[in-house]
């Protein structure tokens, strides 16, 4: 879309929303524009119910963000909020100017915005920084962790909100231990197991380094039939800083070390260097290194009202293995 074709703008969105009929019938949370798939150079917009987000990727974009979010409202949104990503330094911008906690257009989202998916239900918070508290781009693996997860023990690293977590609470996991470094986060998780009438009684919460917890867990002999390890491109831990260019081969063998016979493990990145080639080779590498043989592998898909990045870039990869 050119920046100044605001006249097209109506039969786009009618295009992309179109699209996303089969994906609006299992849930409220989902991306109904993406990028240049859909018209739109640059630029994402996520729903969450009554709401959506606008996410700017490159900053030739920026110039389109008001119209589109005017004709977001209110056919398709009641409120609009806008989130930069815009590839920068953004340590030293204030928050409000990455993420406004007012919408750009409409009405203000409730402080706690619940959405479903494939009759879960999950809290969003769309004034509350970049990150709203789930990504719908892990619908199908939610769904998968979820279909796997009867009887087992589960591990969710960097578990954020916890949707996994929940997934697989609702899959019938025996046990489940959630690690992620952010306390606010992990209350959250909480709240969300909570949200969909599930007891916390065998759901353990740790506010832990995923690493450092991985290095215990492995001398203990503990062991897990499934591990999901979504982390961020980087982040920091303390006085250090955790990169998946750097860290994932080893975070992906110290998972494996604690995967049961039989057990699975779901790894996924979106960090924009690491193709899926590299994440499969970095899986196998991990498994090999732990002395086990793999049953199955495979390369589950991006939902499909997920595309990619106008640089041809499937953002999100993921590899999911079962042990023999």
């Amino acid at each position: 879309m050119r920046n100044d074709d605001s006249k097209r703008l109506p039969a786009l969105l009618a295009a992309a929303h179109a699209r996303r009929a089969e994906v609006r019938e299992v849930t409220t949370a989902y991306r109904l524009v993406d990028d240049v798939e859909d018209g739109f150079p640059g630029l994402t917009v996520d729903v969450y119910g009554a709401f959506a987000a606008i996410s700017i990727y490159e900053a030739s974009a920026a110039p389109a963000v008001a119209p589109l979010a005017r004709a977001l409202v209110p056919t398709y949104a009641r409120g609009v909020y806008v989130k930069h990503h815009e590839r920068s330094d953004l340590r030293h911008r204030a928050r409000d100017d990455i993420a406004p906690a007012a919408p750009a257009e409409g009405e203000p989202a409730p402080d706690e915005l619940v959405v479903e998916e494939h009759g879960a239900r999950f809290a969003v918070w769309l004034a509350d920084g970049l990150s709203t508290g789930l990504f719908t781009d892990q619908r199908d693996n939610r769904r998968t962790v979820r279909a796997v997860s009867r009887g087992a023990r589960v591990l969710n690293l960097f578990s954020y909100t916890c949707s996994f977590t929940v997934a697989a609470a609702l899959g019938g996991a025996v046990e489940t231990v959630s690690v992620d470094l952010s306390n606010r986060a992990l209350e959250r998780g909480r709240a969300n197991l909570l949200r969909n009438e599930l007891s916390l009684d065998g759901h353990r919460f740790l506010h832990e380094d995923a690493l450092v917890y991985l290095s215990r867990a492995e001398r203990r002999g503990e062991r897990f039939g499934v591990v999901v390890v979504d982390p961020p491109s980087f982040g920091t831990r303390g006085k250090k800083t955790f990169s998946v260019e750097r860290d994932y081969g080893e975070l992906a063998r110290l998972a494996t070390s604690v995967l049961a016979p039989g057990g699975r493990l779901l790894a996924v990145t979106n960090h924009r260097k690491t193709t899926p080639a590299r994440l499969r080779e970095l899986v196998l590498d991990a498994v090999r290194h732990a002395g086990s043989s793999i049953a199955t592998l495979e390369e589950p898909s991006t939902p499909r009202d997920h595309v990619h990045r106008n640089d041809g870039v499937t953002p999100t990869k993921s590899v999911l293995v079962t042990l023999s």
